[in-house]
């Protein structure tokens, strides 16, 4: 029998930033501490839920010296793997407990992520646990949540293809939190967090050129196409690879897609509106210092070589589950709008 059972190491979660992560992080965390009732944060994908209940998990567990669990669920797993139940041991069956179990008896929090990536039966085996009265039972064996007990799910909505449905009766039970995608603002931050966690390289890629690569995914993200931050910070990266290899080489020299460009004053609009966020007032909004910098950092790397890591790290070569929706035309978008 698989063991479920997966503590977390609370020196390695990152810490939420941005103001959204912060403020609900806050809030959720004022429903732990003062209940005991279960959260439910749920919202699109790569929108940061799984690091706040990690957070969330962090905080609790060393407030109170409780241990900190996660789980992610999947159609494979049944009652006995996740919760509590019988198993073969040594030629006969003995109860054993599940994670959820484990947490339940000695206190503690327990993450349960990917919730809609299981099936309803599973979540029906929750309702128990979730009641005032929080008690699971297999035959002559029956457990009581201790009083530090938490549980908290994440889960991706439902606008996803492969998510299930929620049974009422597992619903009704919960607290939602719902998490959309971040400002841009903060999303800049978390992309430099991800980027200084996964590139051990210095990291010489311009603030210009990360906004606006950032609003570009911002553009192109959509309910049927969910970038997020994770694909900014990959096209972060292999700029910045990129760059480095290139370091002897001067930023003075301007590609020729923008000193020859037929119709260079609006594609400078265009690239200004996604750096400094707004429409430029003016001409001489088109000289920022900022516009110039992103520039050079692309003609520092080629506009090709640049257009081929947007398309890298937007997932435009796989061939993404889009159900009705036309996977060749979003790829034509990005292709088309990436500078």
């Amino acid at each position: 029998m698989t063991d479920f059972k997966t503590q977390l190491d609370l020196k390695k979660i990152p810490a939420v930033v941005g103001k959204a992560g912060r403020e609900l992080l806050q809030r959720c965390y004022g429903v732990l501490e003062h209940t005991r009732w279960p959260l439910y944060i749920v919202g699109p994908s790569g929108s940061g839920k799984s690091i706040i209940a990690m957070n969330l998990a962090r905080q609790y567990a060393r407030q109170r010296q409780v241990p900190a669990y996660y789980v992610q669920l999947s159609p494979e797993q049944t009652k006995t793997s996740l919760i509590l139940g019988l198993r073969l041991e040594n030629g006969s069956l003995s109860v054993k407990n599940g994670v959820v179990a484990d947490c339940m008896e000695k206190g503690g929090i327990i993450i349960v992520d990917e919730a809609t990536h299981s099936v309803q039966e599973i979540l029906l085996m929750f309702n128990s646990i979730l009641d005032r009265t929080s008690v699971t039972a297999i035959g002559d064996k029956m457990i009581y949540a201790h009083e530090d007990f938490r549980i908290v799910f994440c889960a991706n909505d439902s606008r996803y293809a492969g998510n299930v449905k929620l049974p009422q009766s597992f619903a009704q039970r919960l607290v939602s939190f719902y998490f959309d995608y971040p400002a841009a603002d903060d999303e800049l931050l978390i992309v430099d967090q991800i980027v200084a966690e996964e590139c051990k390289a210095l990291d010489v890629v311009p603030i210009s050129a990360k906004r606006y690569i950032i609003e570009l995914m911002r553009e192109m993200r959509s309910n049927t196409y969910p970038l997020s931050v994770r694909n900014a910070a990959i096209a972060v990266v292999l700029c910045n690879l990129e760059l480095l290899q290139r370091s002897g080489q001067s930023w003075l020299q301007s590609d020729s897609h923008f000193a020859n460009a037929q119709n260079a004053e609006s594609a400078r609009r265009y690239i200004a509106k996604r750096i400094l966020g707004t429409e430029p007032g003016s001409v001489l909004d088109l000289t920022d210092m900022r516009i110039v910098e992103f520039e050079r950092f692309v003609s520092m790397i080629g506009v090709e070589n640049f257009k081929a890591i947007i398309l890298q790290s937007f997932m435009y070569y796989l061939d993404v589950d889009l159900g009705f929706y036309d996977l060749q035309m979003m790829k034509e978008k990005i292709s088309s709008s990436i500078i």
